[in-house]
């Protein structure tokens, strides 16, 4: 097993890159409205993503161990996966508490953020070159994030709460951005992305359910087992995390963390309309001419490699 990439696609990889990016985007998008309705259905939310992230992650363990995948430095592994798994369960946790307030179609367009802020501190720290039709890319697909971001902001007419999620909902991608850079930097010698999927996930479950306990008691988490609803809507969380950290990995180690940030303009490509269609959120003003530069950016981010 070679070390994951810093930004570089090689041939090799040229084509299996866009699927994974397409795959890993959609099932973000899916993780995202099990969790509105869930929320909807009234479960404990915290709960639920500890329940989605730790089945996922015992899942992925299973299959590395049945695989010969489950193999190196523990000690190492166990220390990488805790660092990931903090990032992760911040990051989610934020996103599951929020979707309820501020809606799939936003929390959808967050995750399209990270590609500017891993783009910008993976130039800092030497893991990326300036690329000018790359830094262009960027800038346009930000710029049509934050048309949309802006709209939604001044639609919530001074309500405080509602702007608290919003800004909370907005430091998503900062976190995702560390975490991306966090796991190419540190990623351990040798280690299969499988494995590294799965403890990532475990420990990010177990970092989680302190802080359910504390904000939503330890009686509500038999709903999730209990009522059939909920008990069903927690078994698709569960297999929608394992699939998506399966590719997650894999493509973050073929193409790098910046490539890997593009799954959130993929996962907004498809929240978007799923947000208008089955839960009756209102696109914001200018929706059009910001996904149309959000689109543009990113091809031309695609473009990089080719010229």
């Amino acid at each position: 097993m070679t070390a994951p990439s810093t930004g570089s696609i090689t041939a090799g990889s040229a084509l299996l890159a866009p699927g994974l990016l397409l795959v890993t985007g959609t099932l973000l998008t899916v993780t995202i409205v099990l969790s509105r309705l869930a929320g909807a259905a009234e479960a404990p939310m915290l709960w639920f993503l500890s329940a989605s992230m730790g089945g996922g992650g015992l899942i992925l363990l299973g299959v590395a161990a049945a695989s010969g995948q489950a193999r190196g430095v523990w000690k190492v592994l166990l220390a990488y996966s805790l660092g990931a798994g903090v990032i992760q369960a911040v990051s989610m946790a934020t996103a599951y508490l929020a979707v309820a307030h501020v809606g799939i179609g936003y929390v959808s367009l967050a995750f399209a953020f990270p590609l500017l802020a891993t783009y910008v501190l993976a130039l800092a720290v030497g893991m990326e070159r300036l690329a000018w039709r790359r830094a262009a890319g960027v800038t346009v697909g930000l710029a049509g994030g934050l048309m949309i971001a802006l709209s939604k902001y001044s639609g919530l007419g001074g309500n405080a709460e509602a702007v608290g999620w919003v800004l909370a909902a907005s430091a998503i991608p900062f976190i995702l951005a560390g975490g991306n850079l966090y796991r190419t930097r540190f990623w351990p010698r040798g280690a299969p992305p499988l494995l590294l999927a799965a403890l990532m996930l475990i420990f990010a479950a177990g970092l989680i359910v302190p802080v359910a306990v504390a904000t939503e008691g330890t009686p509500v988490a038999a709903s999730l087992w209990q009522d059939p609803a909920l008990l069903t809507l927690t078994l698709l969380n569960i297999a929608a995390f394992a699939l998506k950290f399966v590719t997650y990995f894999k493509l973050q180690h073929v193409a790098g963390p910046v490539y890997l940030s593009q799954i959130g303009s993929v996962g907004a490509a498809v929240g978007l309309p799923v947000a208008v269609i089955l839960f009756g959120e209102t696109l914001p003003d200018g929706f059009a001419l910001a996904v149309a530069l959000i689109v543009a950016g990113a091809v031309l981010f695609q473009l990089r490699r080719t010229s």
